[in-house]
């Protein structure tokens, strides 16, 4: 998830919004839905789990919950996959085993790397 759907996009979406003319994502529908998704689950996430904390939930009905969150959150993300430069997605995947607790320097490295590969490319 990270280095797909959070540095990859992120560094993917840096690079092609620099190409004029290219509607932004985040105008795009599916990623409004992606989005929502999201912070949801980060919240719904900390919330059940202080229910569960205070008795006020079961861990087993708390999974159940989480699961079926975890499903249509993926289904959202699904469409914007499409939009990731995998190469730099596994690039800042590798860089993470590679040189842990940089993350500001990999990204930074992924950043360069792909602008980089479109200089040369165009």
């Amino acid at each position: 998830y990270k280095h797909f759907l959070l540095h990859g996009l992120n560094v993917s979406i840096a690079l092609k919004d620099w190409i004029v003319g290219v509607r932004s994502l985040a105008t795009q529908e599916y990623f409004k839905w992606y989005w929502l998704g999201l912070n949801t689950a980060y919240v719904m996430e900390f919330f059940l789990q202080t229910l569960v904390k205070r008795k006020r939930l079961s861990q087993t009905h708390m999974l159940g919950m989480q699961q079926l969150l975890m499903i249509v959150c993926t289904m959202a993300a699904l469409p914007v996959l499409s939009n990731v430069r995998i190469p730099l997605a596994l690039l800042s995947l590798v860089l993470n085993f590679v040189q842990r607790g940089h993350e500001m320097r990999n990204i930074c490295t992924v950043l360069l790397f792909g602008s980089i590969i479109d200089y040369f490319a165009s």
